[in-house]
């Protein structure tokens, strides 16, 4: 082994796997956190129910599905761990300033902010582990880094629940407060600022060379940012381009495209809720960009994606299983807070343990 190159499965390796877990843990605790705080957030912004849907579903999903597309080929580009590492400190950053917000518009853009930050994480830290790890243990080093996920969601809620309560208990006459804080606004801070001096020791990360466990060690990217730059084209019909068969291919996103619109637009109609349809349809039809123009740009990739059945329908039947499960995340702290009468620190204390007890156990 070469003094540079990291040993498969090695020091380095396990150092890498700790911190990813960790950052993996603060990825769901900067998601999770506005869950335990909706009641507040709601109460003093004078939101609804739809609008932290909004924040903690749409506002973030929609910009972590699309921008984590040109993230994942700069993940196969350029250096992961130095990608990690800034998404992390951004998306912390912002956490950060979710907890200046003084309007549902600010509090959006934040939220934004989170997602296209996280969306840097999980394609970096899979390449990563990959590499890291020989095939006959990565089974186990995936189920590892994936419990984040749990920890950091009862984490997210444990923590919220009990910063918020304290300080509206300790200043309960705001103007008195420091900075004339709210307890929602201190929790988004005190979560963001932790994430943002882990970005430092995450830097720390040795890279491995591509394909060092499997022995098949490639070369680096020579132009990774343009690479990159190809991908986020191919996120508009600016992607078609080039192609050979133009005209066709324009018709065929203009119909998917009047589709989306007649979609977005009845469901804005059966619920009143504009924004929530709008950022909707903007992200399908960029999913629809991107997936219309792969075909030219990377047949291989399409063919893998497409033409397995396997993968195509694990990528069908996921968004169903999140579907349920994100929905009850979101609600599930308010609705014990509101019809149990219970404080957001009792609901952090059961619904956020048996949430990160339960998931290590399983």
């Amino acid at each position: 082994m070469n003094k540079g190159i990291p040993e498969v499965g090695g020091r380095s390796a396990k150092f890498a796997l700790a911190l990813l877990v960790l950052v993996y843990v603060f990825n769901f605790i900067d998601r999770q956190i506005l869950t335990i705080l909706a009641e507040d957030i709601k109460a003093d912004l004078g939101i609804s129910d739809s609008d932290i849907g909004f924040l903690y579903g749409t506002a973030f999903a929609v910009f972590y599905s699309v921008v984590g597309i040109p993230m994942g080929k700069l993940a196969d580009t350029w250096n992961r761990k130095n990608l990690i590492s800034i998404g992390l400190a951004f998306w912390s950053f912002m956490t950060f300033l979710s907890g200046t917000a003084k309007s549902f518009l600010a509090l959006s853009v934040y939220r934004f902010g989170v997602g296209i930050g996280e969306s840097s994480a999980s394609p970096s830290a899979y390449s990563l582990l990959a590499d890291y790890f020989s095939p006959k243990v990565r089974a186990t080093v995936i189920s590892i880094y994936a419990s984040g996920l749990y920890i950091g969601s009862g984490i997210g809620i444990f923590i919220g629940g009990l910063i918020v309560d304290n300080w509206n208990n300790a200043y309960p006459i705001i103007s008195e407060a420091p900075f004339g804080l709210k307890g929602w606004q201190v929790a988004f801070m005190a979560v963001g600022i932790p994430g943002m001096l882990l970005a430092l020791l995450t830097w720390q990360i040795k890279e491995p060379p591509r394909g060092l466990s499997e022995g098949l060690i490639s070369s680096e990217s020579k132009n990774p940012l343009k690479e990159t730059f190809k991908e986020l084209v191919g996120l508009t019909p600016f992607g078609l381009v080039g192609s050979d068969n133009f005209k066709k291919e324009l018709s065929i996103n203009i119909i998917f495209t009047v589709l989306i619109f007649l979609a977005s637009y009845y469901l804005y109609v059966l619920t009143g809720d504009f924004l929530q349809w709008t950022a909707f349809g903007i992200g399908v039809y960029v999913i629809c960009n991107w997936i219309h123009g792969l075909k030219n740009r990377d047949p291989v990739a399409f063919l893998l994606i497409f033409k397995s059945k396997a993968l195509l329908l694990g990528l069908l039947s996921f968004p169903f299983i999140t579907f349920v499960t994100y929905a009850l995340g979101a609600f599930g702290p308010s609705f014990y807070i509101r019809n149990f009468s219970m404080t957001a620190t009792e609901v952090g204390i059961i619904y956020g343990l048996i949430t990160v007890f339960g998931s290590m156990i399983g």
